[in-house]
């Protein structure tokens, strides 16, 4: 009994995974997590089937996100427009990105504060320092 216990939880855990040519991408309630590869560039098709995985793993309901961002990873102006519009993505309610470094995290911290976004984001070096922040924003709007 106990063992088909472990088996459900880890294919129910599975089932939450995505894993598409530039990231992989699972659900942790209420993070759907971004795990960008090397050498990705987020033009507004990437942006948009990340939005439609990251609302079909939250169930529909309000959501953080959280991207490792650690590798050689752009966006294009294009990518750019569709990720800062809330009506591409209604449930986002915040967004962490996961740097490699303290420089970069105070250039895209300083950037974050000229932007148009909807929705609170900050970088970040250290992963529990991130999740923190996120859980500490509120999911109601």
């Amino acid at each position: 009994m106990y063992q088909n216990e472990l088996e459900s939880q880890y294919q129910s855990k599975v089932s939450q995974e995505i894993d598409l040519a530039y990231c992989k991408i699972h659900y942790e309630k209420p993070i759907v997590y971004f795990i960008f590869k090397e050498g990705t560039e987020l033009g507004f098709p990437e942006m948009r089937e990340c939005r439609a995985n990251a609302e079909k793993l939250s169930g529909g309901k309000p959501y953080f996100t959280f991207s490792d961002v650690r590798q050689n990873v752009n966006m294009t102006k294009e990518g750019r427009k569709v990720a800062s519009d809330e009506k591409e993505a209604p449930l986002h309610r915040g967004n962490v990105a996961l740097v490699n470094s303290s420089p970069l995290k105070h250039v895209a911290n300083f950037l974050a504060n000229f932007s148009q976004a909807k929705y609170p984001f900050k970088a970040f070096t250290e992963k529990e320092k991130a999740i923190d922040w996120l859980l500490k924003l509120p999911l109601d709007k």
